[in-house]
């Protein structure tokens, strides 16, 4: 698990949520609408990332960082997990709407 960090972004290279920098302050992808600093962007990118390995190495370590780090954020942990789920289903959305389109041939005007 890997964080990228420039001036005015956050990533991972195992999750596609970001968090970005707006002048005023960051914003996390999963978690719009609240100003962070830095140290709590990154907080928040850690805690997706812990989410969103499948085969922890230690279970429930895992689960003990991503609580503190959810804390951190000012939420529990089963809050967290409820807006990053509700993430993969709004792209998981957005991906199958946009396999599921079809382009309809039409004639040319006579």
């Amino acid at each position: 698990m890997t964080l990228r960090l420039t001036g005015w972004l956050i990533t991972s290279d195992i999750t596609p949520e970001t968090a970005r920098y707006t002048g005023r302050g960051w914003v996390l992808s999963w978690l719009p609408g609240r100003m962070l600093t830095r140290e709590q962007a990154m907080t928040g990118m850690v805690l997706d990332e812990t989410l969103s390995d499948p085969d922890p190495e230690d279970y429930v370590l895992a689960m003990e960082i991503a609580a503190i780090r959810a804390a951190d954020l000012g939420l529990e942990l089963a809050k967290a997990v409820v807006l990053l789920h509700a993430r993969i289903v709004e792209r998981d959305r957005r991906q199958t709407d946009a396999n599921c389109r079809i382009a309809v041939p039409t004639t040319p005007a006579a």
